[in-house]
């Protein structure tokens, strides 16, 4: 059921920029005076670990809150003979467990309205603590979704 929250257009004003590969490597969006908001926005020069942990640090995922966010993730794909490489967009739940149940309820019924407006994600992902927040958790939850081959995801663990 969705809560019918208004949504701010910069939202996915945003979005297309981060799609678009060249300025924006993620972005976290809340909810601040009953509207989703973005929130915060990493620069598309930062890749791979770095970026995401910019990206699910306390700054822009903080503990105590709920936010969901995108991540340009990069891949390399690697079967072995070639390599290639390629990016898939990532959607991220963040509800800390600690969240005030309120606000975890508001966060949940607005997800599913606020997810569709976002064409061209790959997959995503449900996170309610720090471990689940890291990289690796992440990649090793998501890499049969995201097709990433056992030797590229190897790699990308290392």
């Amino acid at each position: 059921m969705s809560s019918g929250m208004p949504i701010d257009p910069a939202c996915y004003t945003t979005y297309g920029e981060l799609q678009s590969g060249k300025k924006l490597r993620w972005i976290t969006f809340g909810v601040d005076n009953s509207v989703i908001k973005v929130y915060a926005t990493g620069d598309a020069s930062k890749r791979g670990r770095e970026a995401w942990a910019e990206f699910t640090s306390p700054a822009s995922m903080p503990d105590n809150e709920c936010r969901y966010g995108v991540f340009d993730l990069d891949i390399v794909m690697d079967d072995g003979v070639h390599e290639r490489e390629n990016t898939k967009i990532v959607f991220i739940n963040w509800a800390d467990d600690n969240s005030k149940i309120k606000k975890k309820m508001v966060h949940a019924a607005s997800k599913d309205s606020f997810r569709k407006g976002l064409d061209g994600v790959a997959v995503d992902y449900q996170a309610a603590d720090r471990d689940e927040l890291k990289y690796g958790s992440m990649l090793e939850m998501k890499a049969a979704e995201l097709k990433i081959p056992k030797v590229s995801l190897e790699k990308m663990l290392a």
